[in-house]
């Protein structure tokens, strides 16, 4: 039996303890919680704040010794389901953790945080259609709930479900219109969807906010990109690369940039710094159509060899690059070009009647020889 003076003592110890966890001061509140302990052992509330303490130290093995003890004796004790649920959580052992946190909602069915932990958990081990029954669920107690919100709107945007996902993205930012990740996604959704003038705005608003994002950048970059304001485009994407060390999509896409605005040297520059870093097709694509601008044979075969070498080809290539000689020299460099890409492919015949109807759409062979025309 505890004394009054000792029950006085435990109280004030939990509660200057449980005000350290809120601190996030972990090791000093399990030292209180641990004096506690010695006045009561088998104290619940004292238990699950030495298990909370544990977890905050990442202990998490002793953290679910407590919250067991707990549970031992009073199984439907919804602190220690939480807070085992949660080190299981922790564990990595998320299956396990859903079973608490499910008796845990049993026991207290209008708790909206573990109905949006227990959605966020069923998402994250791809159990979508129980996640969006448990986000559901949470919405019929608050509606404008921005966890939940979020959370609803991350899965219909994981499952390609974007106009319901732009429309719960929309109703998180009229709670908190200056969430800068949620205007890029929103003007990345749009993007996706052919939605343009749309995406622009968001991505303006998102440089509004921060004028340096670079995800705002890229994506309004795009924007210009499609208005074929290469220039600005380019302006954009370069301030991208300022900031970050860059990648191969965002230098290839700045290489189409330079080539679609005339500035060669450029383009190969910047198709190289892709390239010097790894294999990218696209990089290599760009490099041998800034070849086959300048008449560069050699270089465009060399190019189109290296493609051949890594991917399988289905005329695409071929076809991207033989335009490019076509509009900015002459027919007869395609032709060579033809000739030299069905000797590259001689051993596959497959291969070179895709070539050869390509050359055909082109204009460089007829239908009804197969032969080249003259140049």
């Amino acid at each position: 039996m505890t004394h009054s003076s000792d029950y006085m003592k435990i109280l004030e110890l939990s509660k200057r303890g449980h005000q350290l966890l809120k601190e996030k001061s972990y090791l000093e509140a399990r030292i209180l919680f641990d004096e506690a302990r010695k006045l009561e052992p088998d104290n619940p509330y004292i238990l699950v704040g030495i298990g909370d303490a544990q977890r905050g130290l990442k202990d998490f093995s002793k953290a679910a010794q407590c919250y067991q003890r707990v549970l031992d004796q009073d199984p439907d004790n919804l602190f220690a389901l939480r807070g085992l649920g949660d080190t299981r959580r922790d564990q990595g052992l998320l299956d396990e953790a859903l079973m608490l946190w499910t008796r845990y909602i049993e026991c207290r069915p209008r708790d909206i945080f573990m109905l949006t932990r227990i959605a966020d958990g069923h998402k994250k081990i791809g159990k979508l259609q129980l996640a969006e029954d448990y986000y559901h669920r949470a919405l019929c107690i608050d509606k404008e709930d921005s966890h939940v919100l979020m959370g609803l709107a991350d899965l219909y945007h994981k499952t390609g479900q974007d106009e319901l996902a732009i429309e719960h993205y929309e109703q998180v930012l009229q709670a908190s219109p200056e969430m800068i990740n949620i205007l890029t996604t929103l003007g990345n959704l749009h993007r996706r969807r052919g939605e343009h003038e749309e995406s622009r705005e968001y991505f303006e608003k998102a440089l509004e906010l921060e004028n340096n994002n670079t995800y705002a950048l890229y994506g309004l970059g795009h924007y210009y990109r499609w208005q074929r304001n290469y220039p600005m485009a380019i302006s954009l994407w370069e301030q991208v690369l300022e900031r970050s060390p860059g990648n191969a999509d965002l230098f290839t896409r700045l290489g189409d940039a330079y080539r679609n605005d005339g500035n060669l040297v450029a383009a190969e520059s910047t198709y190289r710094r892709a390239l010097d870093n790894d294999y990218d097709k696209f990089s290599l694509l760009g490099l041998a159509k800034v070849h086959a601008i300048r008449g560069e044979l050699t270089e465009v075969v060399r190019c189109y060899r290296q493609l051949m070498a890594n991917e399988h080809e289905n005329g695409w290539f071929f076809g991207e690059i033989a335009a490019q000689l076509i509009e900015h020299r002459q027919p007869s460099d395609a032709a060579i070009f033809y000739r030299a890409a069905c000797e590259l492919h001689h051993e596959k015949q497959a291969v070179c009647r895709v070539l050869a109807r390509q050359a055909e759409e082109l204009g460089l062979i007829s239908s009804r020889t197969g032969s080249l025309f003259s140049a």
